[in-house]
């Protein structure tokens, strides 16, 4: 296969995202719908709210400017009222309570003192006031959530408070991992000199869920061309996107490109301008997309954050996928080399009251452990080498991107 130039970064980002389809529809119970993306708007199917409220725990009143009334009924939230207010008469309500038919005012119950059935008003009250009217919150047909958009908790519970009981979304797409590598060690296995374990499983697996998405897991194969081919086969039958972890560089054993061209295989990018993670494969058949990840887990981390999850959220249906970044000053200046878009480790510190970014002493894609201190990554472009002391850069914060 021949080796094409690296992409740029952007234009890799964009190609990914522009291949990744979402898969079809599901209508699912809306109990059941956290965090999945919602396929279809949601429109209030009612006002909100549908009857005039009391928005205190107090007495309706038919009219204001005195201050003896004669209370009638007592409502509580949810409760109907039976009785027209009129003739200097009042109506105990609850918060939330329904106001009576003829009440054009709710007063405190503090500004209040009762005998009885005589109420005494020792404050004044305005036409209105402390009355929730008919669709003040939302009109009937109101969109409350765009399709694409994901159910988190708050979005979530805004959908089960529209009383909707189903909902169409997404389907969830099917991603399989593929480890490779005759080095990788699973935890709990004997260490042996020259060996590493599997902490690239455990990164892609532990992000596929905080997405929702269920995965299935190949491997640690060995770095064996028909174990590779077999692996990538079975779970290319059945995924909407795979992805390899290992065997897409230039060795002898980094089987992955020739198989990706044997196997009929559609290359999509065959490297990216980016350090560290250059030699990402992305690839696709049928309708089934590929990812082939470096080795080294600091490239294989950079690659998902910038290309994988991205493509990700894409196939997942939102319309949000691009990572997430915030404005950061810089605590020391930030060397890269034109011509490549240098992907740099940072860390979030406050000292002197105030908070900024520090470099993590060493970038090197063969060191991986001080990402326990990383907060997160900014990228130099290629038109830049250096970013100085003091200026604001953008960085994708771990914290942010799901």
């Amino acid at each position: 296969m021949k080796k094409a130039p690296a992409l740029p970064l952007p234009s890799a980002q964009q190609k990914l995202i522009t291949a990744a389809t979402a898969g079809g529809c599901e209508t699912i119970a809306s109990a059941a719908a956290l965090g999945r993306v919602l396929a279809e708007d949601i429109h209030t199917p009612r006002a909100f709210p549908d009857t005039r409220r009391s928005a205190v725990d107090g007495y309706a009143l038919d009219q204001t400017g005195r201050e003896l009334y004669r209370v009638g009924e007592t409502l509580g939230a949810g409760e109907l009222p039976q009785q027209q207010l009129g003739g200097a008469q009042a109506a105990a309500v609850m918060t939330g309570a329904t106001v009576p038919e003829g009440g054009i005012a709710v007063v405190r119950v503090e500004d209040t003192e009762r005998d009885g059935d005589d109420l005494i008003v020792k404050a004044g009250v305005s036409a209105g006031e402390n009355i929730n009217n008919i669709g003040e919150e939302m009109a009937a047909g109101t969109i409350i959530l765009r399709a694409g958009t994901r159910l988190t908790p708050v979005a979530h519970s805004v959908l089960c408070a529209t009383g909707i009981a189903e909902v169409s979304v997404y389907r969830l797409p099917r991603i399989g991992i593929l480890i490779t590598g005759n080095e990788v060690l699973q935890l709990g296995a004997p260490h042996r000199p020259g060996s590493v374990y599997d902490s690239n499983r455990h990164f892609l697996v532990g992000c596929l869920t905080q997405l929702g998405l269920d995965c299935t897991v190949l491997g640690p194969v060995n770095d064996e061309e028909v174990a590779i081919r077999n692996g990538l086969e079975e779970l290319a039958e059945s995924c909407d996107l795979v992805i390899s972890s290992g065997g897409v560089s230039m060795g002898k054993y980094d089987f992955i490109r020739p198989l990706l061209h044997s196997s009929g295989f559609e290359l999509l990018v065959n490297g990216t301008g980016i350090k560290p993670g250059r030699p990402l494969i992305v690839a696709r058949r049928d309708g089934t997309l590929f990812f082939g990840m470096p080795g080294y887990p600091a490239a294989c981390l950079v690659n998902f954050y910038y290309y994988l999850l991205p493509t990700l959220k894409a196939l997942m249906g939102l319309t949000e996928v691009m990572p997430v970044t915030r404005p950061v000053v810089l605590a020391e200046t930030l060397k890269g080399r034109k011509g490549r878009w240098d992907i740099l480790r940072l860390h979030l510190d406050s000292r002197d009251g105030q908070t900024r970014a520090w470099r993590l002493s060493s970038q090197l894609t063969s060191h991986f452990l001080n990402f326990g201190n990383c907060t997160g990554l900014t990228m130099l472009d290629a038109e830049s080498d250096s970013a100085a002391a003091g200026d604001c850069i953008e960085l994708l914060d771990f914290r942010l991107q799901f």
